[in-house]
C-alpha cells in the first residue's frame, strides 16, 4: 500500500511528488502512474523543438508558490528540467501504466482507494488525479455511432464494469493490446479489429503477449478489418465490416482504443460531485471524496493552465494533504528548484 498515488506524470503530478518528498513522506510510499512511456507526453507531443514553453502561458501570472518554478524555456530545456526534478526529489514513476479502474474502499489498513492498471493493482491512502485536458477520445469518422448504444460503445476502461461479455476492441496500438489482456483477465470473450496486417506500433512486451494470446485461442484478431457500420440490434451493437471475409457479428460492447482519453470518466467512477462546469473542488483541489484531490489542468478550467499553475496547484494540494490526510514533517532541504 502507498501513502500517495498520483495519476499522470505531467508538471502537476511531478510537482506533487516533489512537494510530498519535501514534506517528509517516504519516497517509497509515493508513486506516479503514467500511461505513456515517459513523462510530460503533452509537451513532447504538442510542442515543436524550438517552441518556448512560456512561464506566463495564456496570460497566467508567472508567480511560483512552492519548490518548483520555471522561466521561459525551449522544449528540450523544459524536459531536462523535469528530468532533474525527478532525480533530485526521488520521484518514483511507473511508466506504461494505463489505469483501467479506480474504486473507493474501506480497510483496516487505512487504504481508501484501489487502482487497477496495466502494471498491477495498487492501494493508497491518498489519490491525486493530474490528468491533463489535452486528451480527448478519437472517435471514428467513417461510420455513425448510434446514440441508443452510448453505454455499450466506450472509449476507455473506466466507465463500465465489464466481465463475462463479448467485447470488440478497435485499434492496433499498445493501449488496444493492453485492453485485450485486461479484458481477458476479467473472463470476457475478446475480439480485436485492426485495419492493418501487422502490429508494428506495439512495444515488444505487448506484441509478444498479444500473439501468444491469439495462439492460445484467447483472442480473435481480425487483421485488415475496417468497420463499415454499427447498428442497434435489440440494445446490442451489431458490427458490419467492409471486407467480405469478416462476417457481421453482434456483441455486448465495443471499446475504441484510437488515441486520446476522457478524464471525466475517471472522476465519475470515484463519486466526485459535478455541476454544469465540471467537477467540484475546493481551493486545494480537494473533492467531496475524502483523500481525493485534483491538480493541474483539472482545477484550472477547460482552457488549460500553465506549468506554473500546475506547480502551484500541487503546493496547495500538499498543504491540505498534510493537514487532512497524512503525517508530514518537512525534510531538511533541497534548494528550491528553479530554472535559470
Amino acid at each position: 500500500m502507498h501513502d500517495l498515488i498520483i495519476i499522470g506524470a505531467g508538471p502537476g503530478g511531478i510537482a506533487l511528488a516533489a512537494e510530498a518528498f519535501a514534506s517528509g513522506i517516504d519516497p517509497s510510499q509515493i508513486l506516479i502512474l503514467e500511461k505513456g512511456p515517459t513523462h510530460n507526453s503533452a509537451i513532447r507531443q504538442l510542442y515543436p523543438e524550438k517552441k518556448l514553453t512560456t512561464a506566463n502561458y495564456k496570460g497566467f501570472a508567472a508567480r511560483c508558490e512552492g519548490l518548483l518554478c520555471v522561466r521561459d524555456m525551449t522544449k528540450p530545456e523544459t524536459l531536462q528540467f523535469f528530468d532533474k526534478i525527478i532525480s533530485d526529489y526521488h520521484v518514483n514513476i511507473q511508466f506504461n501504466a494505463e489505469v483501467y479502474g479506480m474504486e473507493r474502499r474501506e480497510g483496516n489498513d487505512g487504504a481508501r482507494f484501489r487502482v487497477e492498471s496495466s502494471q498491477g493493482v495498487y492501494e493508497t491512502r491518498v489519490l491525486a488525479c493530474a490528468i491533463g485536458i489535452f486528451g480527448r477520445p478519437k472517435k471514428p469518422k467513417e461510420y455513425r455511432l448510434p446514440p441508443t448504444l452510448k453505454e455499450r460503445l466506450l472509449f476507455d476502461m473506466t466507465s463500465q464494469q465489464i466481465q463475462n461479455e463479448a467485447v470488440l476492441v478497435v485499434g492496433g496500438g499498445d493501449t488496444a493490446a493492453e485492453y485485450v489482456q485486461y479484458l481477458r483477465q476479467q473472463d470476457n470473450r475478446v475480439t480485436l479489429s485492426y485495419r492493418k496486417a501487422d502490429f508494428n506500433r506495439l512495444n515488444q512486451q505487448n506484441h509478444d503477449a498479444l500473439l501468444a494470446m491469439e495462439a492460445r485461442g484467447e483472442v480473435e484478431i481480425l487483421r485488415n478489418s475496417n468497420i463499415k457500420e454499427i447498428a442497434d440490434e435489440a440494445g446490442r451493437p451489431r458490427i458490419s465490416f467492409a471486407e467480405p471475409e469478416h462476417t457481421a457479428r453482434t456483441l455486448d460492447r465495443v471499446i475504441f482504443a484510437l488515441g486520446g482519453t476522457t478524464p471525466t470518466n475517471f472522476l465519475h467512477t470515484l463519486g466526485i460531485a459535478f455541476n454544469d462546469d465540471g467537477p467540484l473542488f475546493n481551493e486545494a483541489g480537494g473533492t467531496n471524496v475524502e483523500g481525493l484531490y485534483l491538480i493541474g489542468d483539472l482545477v484550472v478550467g477547460r482552457k488549460g493552465g500553465s506549468i506554473i499553475t500546475a506547480f502551484n496547484s500541487a503546493v496547495r494540494a500538499m498543504k491540505s494533504i498534510c493537514i487532512q490526510d497524512l503525517s508530514c514533517q518537512s525534510r531538511p532541504a533541497l534548494a528550491e528548484s528553479r530554472s535559470s
